[in-house]
């Protein structure tokens, strides 16, 4: 070989720049460069370097004494890139160890020449072995590594010998350091030989470690066994050990160019150091020994070292080799080389590289990378803009195949239309070997959608995707889906709740749970549950769903959407469990949702989901009977809510009766209390609480419609008396102020059934009441009120949470999973799947809703009981009035009396309405009114419910407080009275839907107004003459009603108002005759005992 210029690795870095030369350095130290040619001339060189063990790189690198004179390489950068950079630290590398060891180069007369003088020279030699002496613990141990498919490299580090046998933290050891210093105690003799010897030998030594090759190399090898601490590659592996021989057979070997070489061929195990004579290691199991060649070692030494024969060698030279070579060696083979021009085929590889994390720099653990190859009839190249012809060897041919650049260069176009970008120009570039063209996307989170969507239409193109088993974004489908769902056993609400799975068989077989999958996909993304998202899913065919190994599974956009919405609240929980557990509702939603989709699922649920899907639709829960006892005609949609309840009761569940006000609710639960007695099942009393001015509506109720149930009012002074016979009754009425004094005894008692009536007063869960009504003990619960949310939905939660508790959650949870998505951000997509939670549950029906079931007028009393300071004055003018009355009487006859008896009765009524109408008393001193109170409770809620009411009341003094308190609440109204002048503004406003509340005098708007905007009529204080009622009532109630009309009468129970109605019943004409006195009524109308009834006392 010619003599070669010296070349220092200052030059490299000043050819190619420092950052490119440490980059080809790195390739260098990794053994990636092959086929290693150096011309005659000695100044160019010919390399082929691998880059991730893929397809080699072309490299020409021509140089001076002083200069890079040419470089070329076959990747994007095309010159003066790492891959030259390498080549030429190869290059020094073989220079400073004597001579070129990775590849011979090709023959020709002078190559060929010296192949054939080194024939004339041979050696052989070897190494004692020695072992450490006791006390000495930090060992010298020696690394064998292969570099490249030729060659083999010596490392050294130290280590200390552990107790387990073990060693230590192995540091690395320069045998340089033997010349320079004193010699360790740990470096034995033995050691110190060898470290001498490959210090000293310039032909071993070299950048990557020492290599082990030719007669001193094999001397080393040897000596380094005998140590018993050689290893292969790690020092926590085997030590090796020296085993026989083994047979090599003699091959030609085809490198990428078409060049020959021949070499020994072995197992894959089996790798040859190329030692004289040669050697081999077995990687395996850790062994090493002479190999069997068939010629002698200093003949097999030369013919490892033969130089490579080239492609387009002459016969004459092939002839000639053949000729030379020993017996048992066959001759090269005479190849043929053809010229093929076919239409390449594009290929698109997906792969994901970890990358090195760098110092000072926010580097991505991994990168995933698209490449565009073209296959030329099998052959397969990267993407180039350099028209040179692709090589490939099949057999004894060696194939040329014309590029086709015009093919390339239009599936490069459609290549960029799919939104991929150059990783050249990234800043993580300078981490890649690019070998091929290279391509990612600016966000990972972009992959997804690019495998579903981009991926296929490259493939509908005509391009062939290649998924590396590492790639991160596999797409998967689904060939089976199986829906189960199970009541669950055991546990809070079992009788409820249930528990689902949805399993999805991939094509290889795999079953995956998919709800499972979708709740660490939602962990990671939360930002999938809202609205935005949500409705995005649903729009989409298919969604890229990730499996727990990363996989994505391709399923259908909307099912994803709709099991996502359903099961919001399992999703978004903050206990993560494998138990996946939901309502009815929600299983029957899930159910019904993915039956309906166009994904062929099998769906396998229990007899208890089929049993609780009534619970979606109250239509098909099945009818009961009404009760024999009721005496009243029930409405279908009553009917509907009585068989509501009976389900309920039968599924031990509770529930909401939300009607609107006027809808016989205490009706409907009057007819399910007594369905329980009469069929038997009420072994203890039902409980109603309900607040004080209700109490006597329950019991005029319960008497009128269900007389045969015997109730107790646990109300007054006296109410302890009946505690010891609650068992006795069917229905205990109490409220919710007597809860706290009561509870003691009620706590101890075992309820049938418990119903909370205007179930809005637990709306906070942490007053007293709501804590002590949730401790009582009931068979079954029901919740009855027409606004079972007033202000926010933690109302709502407080109900439930009584009737049902954890049905909605924790009070926490439900804020966080509700409450706040829903009432601060308008998130749609939570308020739905909580309606899904809800709608079995809470029965609301509106007038409007059942607006052909109610007959053109609904009349209802209001019973009010007063109290306390109220009571006590009612009495008193009682009293006053009856001596009076009786007084005039006995002076004049009754007949000249009736001024006196119908001011007397005037100021009983006040005081009934309001004590601040009563003259003498100050509006400071005087106790509230119990029936104001009512009003200010009805009101808000029938508004609420949308409805127009016009309230009447013979007293426009009561109107002005009215007045008062609806200004005080900022309800709109309008007023009528015999002091309004403009009549036709209050009564526009009011028909055109400006305020929802009309107050009207009964002088003023008895007669002769048309208000048909109204639905609703209030009767503040009862009018004797039945037919003014009427009148007034027809206000509201007339020709051009298109609505049902509710009216309502306002009596104080006990009192003349009461007396009145009686008398109403018995002797209409003797009530007209109360008003009508002046105009002829004649003393027969009256008796003594009507007198004396008028004037009773409260009971």
């Amino acid at each position: 070989m010619a003599e070669m210029p010296e070349m220092t690795e200052a030059q490299i870095r000043k050819w190619v720049g420092k950052a490119t030369a440490a980059k080809g350095k790195e390739l260098f130290e990794k053994g990636r460069i092959n086929d290693f040619d150096l011309n005659e001339g000695g100044k160019s060189v010919v390399a082929s370097v691998r880059g991730d063990d893929r397809v080699p790189l072309q490299v020409q690198v021509s140089r001076s004494d002083e200069a890079l004179t040419h470089s070329r390489c076959s990747c994007p950068l095309g010159e003066k890139c790492k891959h030259v950079a390498a080549v030429l630290y190869e290059w020094m590398d073989e220079l400073e160890g004597g001579e070129a060891e990775a590849s011979s180069p090709p023959v020709g007369p002078f190559a060929f020449g010296q192949w054939l003088g080194a024939l004339e020279n041979v050696k052989d030699g070897s190494a004692p072995t020695t072992e450490y002496s006791d006390g000495i613990k930090q060992r010298l141990i020696y690394i064998l590594e292969p570099d490249g498919d030729q060659d083999v490299r010596l490392h050294f580090v130290t280590a200390r010998l552990l107790k387990s046998g073990g060693y230590g933290k192995a540091v690395p050891y320069d045998a340089a350091n033997i010349l320079q210093y004193s010699v360790p105690q740990y470096i034995l003799s033995s050691d110190e030989k060898i470290l001498r010897e490959v210090a000293t030998d310039r032909s071993l030594s070299s950048l990557r470690g020492y290599r082990i090759k030719g007669e001193e190399g094999l001397g080393i090898l040897k000596r380094v066994l005998s140590t018993g601490r050689c290893h292969w590659k790690d020092k926590d592996h085997q030590a090796m050990k020296r085993d026989d021989k083994r047979r090599g057979e003699w091959q030609w070997k085809l490198n990428s160019r078409g060049d020959q070489h021949l070499s020994l061929q072995m197992s894959q195990d089996e790798m040859i150091v190329p030692t004289s004579p040669p050697w081999y290691i077995d990687v395996h199991a850790n062994l090493s020994g002479p190999i069997e060649t068939g010629q002698p070692s200093t003949v097999a030494e030369i013919l490892l070292n033969m130089p490579a024969v080239e492609l387009d060698c002459d016969d004459d030279v092939i002839a000639k080799v053949t000729a030379q070579l020993p017996v048992g060696v066959p001759g090269p083979v005479r190849l043929t080389h053809e010229q093929r021009q076919v239409r390449p085929l594009p290929l698109v590889k997906l792969y994901t590289k970890k990358l090195a994390q760098r110092w000072g720099h926010r580097t991505p653990d991994l990168c995933h990378v698209v490449e565009l190859w073209f296959d030329y009839d099998g052959k397969k190249t990267p993407y180039c803009t350099d028209p040179e012809a692709i090589r490939a060897i099949r057999g004894e041919r060696v194939i040329d195949y014309h590029r086709d650049m015009d093919v390339e260069r239009e599936a490069f176009e459609a290549f960029e239309v799919a939104g991929l970008l150059p990783l050249a120009e990234q800043e993580l570039a300078e981490l890649f070997d690019f070998e091929a063209q290279m391509f990612t996307l600016d966000n990972e989170s972009y992959w997804p959608e690019w495998m579903l969507y981009e991926a296929p239409e490259l493939e509908e193109k005509g391009f062939t995707l290649e998924v590396a088993d590492n790639f991160a974004f596999q797409i998967e489908h689904a060939t089976g889906w199986q829906l189960d769902i199970n009541q669950r056993t055991g546990g809070q609400g079992s009788g409820l709740m249930g528990q689902a799975s949805l399993t999805v068989t991939l094509s290889d077989g795999e079953e995956v749970d998919l709800i499972s999958a979708m709740g660490s996909w939602v962990g990671k993304q939360p930002e999938l549950l809202s609205n935005e998202s949500l409705a995005l899913l649903k729009e989409k065919e298919q969604v890229p769903l990730p499996l727990p190994d990363g996989r994505l599974l391709s399923a259908p956009g909307e099912m994803v959407a709709n099991i996502l919405r359903f099961m919001l609240d399992v999703f978004a929980g903050d206990k993560k469990t494998e138990e996946v557990v939901l309502s009815a509702p929600q299983l029957l939603a899930l159910e019904e949702s993915i039956s309906n989709s166009d994904v062929p699922v099998q769906i396998s649920s229990s007899a208890w989901l089929k049993h609780m899907k009534q619970l979606s639709d109250i239509s098909t829960i099945p009818e009961c009977d009404v009760p024999k006892g009721l005496k009243a005609d029930l409405r279908d949609y009553q009917l509907a809510g009585l068989s509501w309840m009976q389900f309920l009761r039968e599924m031990q569940l509770g529930g909401i009766l939300a009607d609107d006000m006027g809808l016989g609710k205490t009706v409907q639960a009057l007819a399910h209390i007594l369905k329980e007695k009469e069929d038997g099942r009420l072994e203890s009393p039902a409980l109603v609480i309900a607040p004080t001015s209700l109490m006597h509506n329950w019991r005029r109720e319960a008497k009128k419609f269900a007389p045969s149930l015997s109730v107790l009012v646990v109300h007054g002074p006296t109410r302890a008396l009946h505690f010891d016979q609650l068992d006795s009754f069917d229905l205990v009425l109490t409220t919710y102020p007597l809860l706290a004094r009561d509870f003691d005894t009620l706590v101890e008692q075992q309820w049938h059934l418990l119903i909370l009536d205007e179930a809005q007063n637990i709306k906070n869960p942490r007053a007293k009441g709501s804590q002590l009504v949730r401790k009582l003990h009931a068979n079954h619960k029901i919740c009855m009120t027409g606004t079972p949310m007033e202000n926010h939905l933690g109302e709502l939660w407080a109900q439930f949470d009584f009737l049902m508790p954890g049905y909605l959650h924790d009070q926490r949870n439900f804020t966080r999973l509700f409450r706040k998505p829903i009432e601060i951000q308008g998130d749609i997509a939570r308020q739905d799947a909580l309606n899904v939670r809800l709608r079995p549950f809470m029965l609301r029906r509106t007038k409007e809703q059942v607006a052909l079931e109610l007959p053109p007028k609904t009349e209802m009393i209001r019973s009010i009981e007063i109290e306390g300071a109220q009571r006590e004055l009612y009495e008193s003018v009682r009293l006053a009035m009856q001596k009076r009355v009786r007084d005039a009487v006995a002076s004049m006859g009754l007949a000249k009396s009736q001024i006196v008896v119908l001011d007397a009765l005037l100021k009983m009524r006040q005081v009934c309405c309001d004590p601040r109408l009563v003259s003498g008393i100050s509006h400071d001193e005087a106790p509230p009114s119990a029936k104001l109170e009512m009003l200010l409770d009805m009101l808000p809620e029938m508004i609420e419910e949308g409805r127009k009411v016009l309230l009447f009341s013979q007293f426009t003094t009561m109107l002005a407080l009215i007045e008062k308190e609806m200004i005080k609440r900022k309800i709109g109204y309008v007023k009528l009275t015999g002091q309004t002048r403009d009549r036709e503004t209050p009564i526009e406003s009011f028909q055109n839907g400006e305020v929802p509340l009309f107050l009207i005098s009964l002088k003023a708007g008895g007669v002769g107004l048309n208000l048909t905007a109204a639905d609703t009529v209030i009767h503040y204080d009862p009018w004797w003459n039945p037919a003014a009622e009427a009148q007034a009532t027809d206000r509201a109630h007339r020709i051009g009603q298109d609505k049902a009309v509710f009216v309502y009468k306002l009596i104080t129970e006990g009192t003349v108002e009461e007396k009145i109605l009686e008398l109403q019943e018995r002797k209409r004409q003797l009530a007209e005759g109360v008003v009508h006195s002046r105009e002829g009524a004649q003393n027969s109308l009256w008796s003594p005992e009507d007198f004396d009834m008028l004037f009773s006392p409260l009971t």
